[in-house]
C-alpha cells in the first residue's frame, strides 16, 4: 500500500504541505493544470528551491492580486463544486473547509452559514487546500499518517485583532489530535495546515513502513529555534488484513426530533467520524428511543463528544475501545460513459472487492437524471472489464 507520513518539525501550513509533495516528486505542471480547473482568476503559482538550517527544501508560492473578499462556506463550496476537478478531490477539499467553518463558528459563536472566512477565505487558501488534495491523488497516496503537530506560543495579529497562539480556530481543529509545544514565539501551525492534516491523516506512525523518498516543504520565514520545515516520507506498507483500535461512543436519545439526529450525524462525519449509525431501542417505562453509535479515531474522541453534547439531546456518553480487522483499501478512478468516477477496491485471498462511493453515484445519477442502480451497475461493469 502506498503510504505517506508527515513529520511536523515546525508546525504546518497549506503551502508547506504542497511544497513537501513537490519536493517528493509531485509534478508542478500537472498540479498547475489541475488547479487551473478551479474558476479562480488573478493568481500565479511557482516553486522555489530553498534551505532551512542547511536542509534543502521546496517552497510552494501563490501570488495573488489584492483580494479583500470575505467568503462564506457556501461561496467556497460553490467555487470547488463548479470546478472540473475530480469528484474525489472536490469532496475532500469541501470537507476540509467545512471543518474550518465549524471551528470558526464555535470560536466566534456564529451559525455555520454566517461564518466569514477572512485569512482562509482568500484565493491562496483555496489553492493550498485543493493543491494538497490533488497532490495526494496524483501521487497515489492510499493512506496518510501524521506525527504530533508542533505549535508555537505568544500572540498573532489577525483581522479579528490580536489572538493567542495557537489561533483559536487552530486550537479547535487539533482537539483530540496530539500536539507538541515549542519555544517558537509565533504561529507555526496555521488553521489551513491544521485542517488539512487533521482531516486527511491518522495521528500515528505507519507500521511496517518502507520509506522510498523523503521531501521537505519550507515555510516562508527563517526561524532561529527550529528549521521551518514539514517533512514528508512516501513509501509502502505491507498489504494484508490488519488490526487497529478505535473509540466507540454511544448514547440514547428519546426526545430528539429525527431531523436533528440527521443534522448531528452529518456534523460527526464532517468532523472525521469513521462511522455513525442509529439503532431503534426500547428504554425504561417502554419509551421508544434511538441509540447513537459513533466510531472514531482515538485522537478524535474528545471532538466527537463535544459535537454530541452540543446537540443538546443528551447529558452523558458511554465510551469504549474496540479492535477492528481491516482490509487495505485502494482508490481507483473508473472511466465510464458518465465520466471518471472514484471507487474503493480491496483484496482478500486474491478476490477483488469493489465499493463505489454512495455520494458519488447519487450525484452522477442526479446530474444525468438516471436511476441509482443504473449508474451503480455501469461502474461495476467497467470495473470488471478493467480488472
Amino acid at each position: 500500500m502506498k503510504t505517506a507520513y508527515f513529520d511536523s518539525i515546525c508546525g504546518a501550513s497549506g503551502d508547506m504541505i504542497v511544497g513537501a509533495m513537490l519536493d517528493c516528486g509531485l509534478d508542478f505542471e500537472t498540479l498547475k493544470v489541475e488547479l487551473a480547473k478551479l474558476p479562480l482568476k488573478g493568481y500565479r503559482i511557482k516553486t522555489e528551491k530553498t534551505s532551512r538550517h542547511h536542509i534543502t527544501a521546496t517552497r510552494f508560492i501563490v501570488e495573488i492580486d489584492e483580494d479583500h473578499t470575505h467568503r462564506h462556506l457556501g461561496d467556497i463550496e460553490k467555487i470547488i463544486d463548479e470546478s472540473d476537478l475530480t469528484d474525489h478531490v472536490k469532496e475532500r477539499s469541501i470537507n476540509i473547509f467545512r471543518r474550518l467553518a465549524l471551528a470558526e463558528a464555535k470560536v466566534h459563536g456564529e451559525p455555520l452559514e454566517e461564518v466569514h472566512f477572512h485569512e482562509v477565505g482568500m484565493v491562496d487558501a483555496i489553492l493550498d487546500v485543493c493543491g494538497a488534495v490533488i497532490g495526494l491523488e496524483v501521487l497515489g497516496i492510499e493512506k496518510l499518517y501524521c506525527s504530533a503537530l508542533t505549535v508555537g506560543h505568544g500572540t498573532v495579529e489577525t483581522q479579528h485583532g490580536t489572538m493567542p497562539v495557537p489561533a483559536p480556530a487552530t486550537g479547535e481543529l487539533v482537539c483530540g489530535f496530539p500536539i507538541k509545544y515549542t519555544d517558537v514565539e509565533q504561529e507555526i501551525l496555521t488553521p489551513t495546515g491544521a485542517a488539512v492534516l487533521t482531516t486527511l491523516s491518522t495521528a500515528n506512525r505507519p507500521q511496517n513502513f518502507i520509506p522510498e523518498i523523503i521531501g521537505y516543504g519550507a515555510g516562508s520565514k527563517d526561524i532561529d529555534n527550529l528549521p521551518n520545515l514539514l517533512r514528508l516520507s512516501i513509501g509502502t506498507t505491507q498489504r494484508g488484513m490488519h488490526q487497529d483500535e478505535v473509540s466507540l461512543l454511544e448514547t440514547n436519545f428519546d426526545r430528539t426530533p429525527p431531523e436533528q439526529l440527521g443534522y448531528l450525524m452529518d456534523n460527526l462525519f464532517i468532523a472525521g467520524a469513521l462511522d455513525v449509525f442509529i439503532t431503534p431501542i426500547q428504554m425504561k417505562k417502554n419509551r421508544p428511543a434511538q441509540k447513537l453509535s459513533v466510531l472514531c479515531p482515538i485522537n478524535k474522541e474528545v471532538e466527537m463528544a463535544g459535537i454530541i453534547f452540543s446537540s443538546g439531546g443528551t447529558l452523558g456518553l458511554r465510551r469504549s475501545r474496540i479492535k477492528r480487522w481491516l482490509l487495505p483499501r485502494q482508490e481507483k478512478t473508473v472511466n465510464t460513459k458518465y465520466g471518471e468516477i472514484p471507487v474503493k477496491l480491496a483484496k482478500f485471498n486474491e478476490k477483488v472487492l469493489y465499493f463505489p462511493e454512495f455520494e458519488v453515484v447519487a450525484r452522477v445519477a442526479s446530474k444525468f437524471k438516471k436511476g441509482f442502480d443504473e449508474i451503480y451497475f455501469e461502474i461495476l461493469g467497467q470495473l470488471r472489464k478493467e480488472t
